[in-house]
């Protein structure tokens, strides 16, 4: 029997499908042209820089050259952070590639045993950003036209993501000391999972790694126009109160909020604090498509999104005292 809460979040939802259906109907214009947007953002950007970091990631993963890869950077990583060895695969994808990679293969390593739950909530938390082209080329360069900033808003974007991620470790586990008899040290965790068997290269793994990856980049290219539909109609709907427009759709797809925050007249200090928290958040969309690919794993999306706001947060703060000194 399901409890009061389920049923209530149940037609909740069904409510919030409802209205956004009827608002589909009532802004036929600005639905076409929210999907329009959304399907060329996700054709011309998401699917030909994503599509082959899945493909290869699903092959790394099953033959386990994730290890070997981890290997050279555990020395480092593994002990800043306090990992196991394959807990280091999961920072170098999302660096690469950002969201929702990091998520992914951080699913993919805890489905093939090779992490424990709490480091892969970890790594969920700390790796699963914006690209580093996202924010060096479109954040930066093209949308600020302030190319000098471009480096010290990925320093800002990736140690607010770092700094909330091993905050909330802390937390959590000063919370969980209490219930334990014998507690293992972090860095050993990977003695608590059994080690999964590779297997060999055969093409029906390259099919299944390649139909994944579609499958994959298919369903982030749903979240990206169902979010870029809500964030035109938002544009349409409602008085225009000064960047509070731009910030609701940022907060729904953080590349069309960027846009319109950039193509208001608010001060440049503004802009960058602005697009700086949204991009740390990684908006509705971002988190729809996080969950989309965790799975069956355990991972809590909630901690997620706990993490992302703290994130933003202390973005907040970064940027502030960033433009401040910098007195751009």
């Amino acid at each position: 029997m399901l409890k009061i809460s389920e049923i209530q979040k149940n037609k909740l939802m069904k409510g919030v499908i409802l209205l956004f259906m009827t608002l589909m109907l009532i802004f036929p214009y600005d639905t076409f042209q929210g999907a329009s947007t959304g399907l060329l953002l996700w054709f011309h950007n998401v699917l030909p820089n994503l599509l082959p970091f899945v493909i290869l990631s699903n092959l790394m993963v099953q033959l386990n050259i994730t290890r070997l890869l981890s290997k050279v950077f555990y020395p480092f990583l593994g002990r800043v952070f306090r990992l196991s060895p394959q807990g280091c695969y999961p920072i170098i994808l999302g660096l690469l590639s950002g969201i929702p990679m990091g998520a992914k293969s951080t699913a993919d390593l805890m489905k093939e045993q090779k992490i424990p739950l709490h480091e892969g909530q970890f790594l969920l938390g700390m790796c699963n950003n914006a690209s580093p082209m996202f924010i060096l080329g479109y954040i930066a360069i093209t949308q600020l036209k302030l190319p000098q900033i471009k480096y010290a808003l990925f320093a800002i974007i990736y140690s607010s993501a770092i700094l909330s991620a091993v905050l909330l470790r802390f937390v959590m586990n000063r919370k969980s000391v209490t219930h334990r008899v014998h507690r293992e040290p972090l860095l050993h965790s990977m003695e608590l999972v059994p080690k999964a068997t590779p297997q060999r290269f055969t093409f029906d793994l390259l099919d299944h790694s390649i139909m994944n990856g579609f499958e994959v980049v298919t369903k982030i290219g749903g979240y990206i126009i169902l979010f870029s539909i809500l964030a035109q109609i938002i544009h349409t709907l409602g008085p225009d109160v000064g960047f509070l427009k731009a910030l609701a759709m940022g907060l729904f797809e953080i590349t069309t909020g960027i846009s319109q925050i950039c193509k208001s007249n608010l001060d440049i200090n503004i802009k960058i604090v602005l697009v700086t928290v949204l991009t740390t958040f990684g908006g509705f969309s971002g988190i729809a498509q996080t969950k989309s690919v965790l799975g069956n794993q355990g991972l809590s999306i909630k901690s997620y999104i706990i993490v992302k706001l703290l994130s933003s947060t202390i973005a907040l703060v970064l940027t502030y005292l960033y433009v401040i000194l910098a007195k751009l």
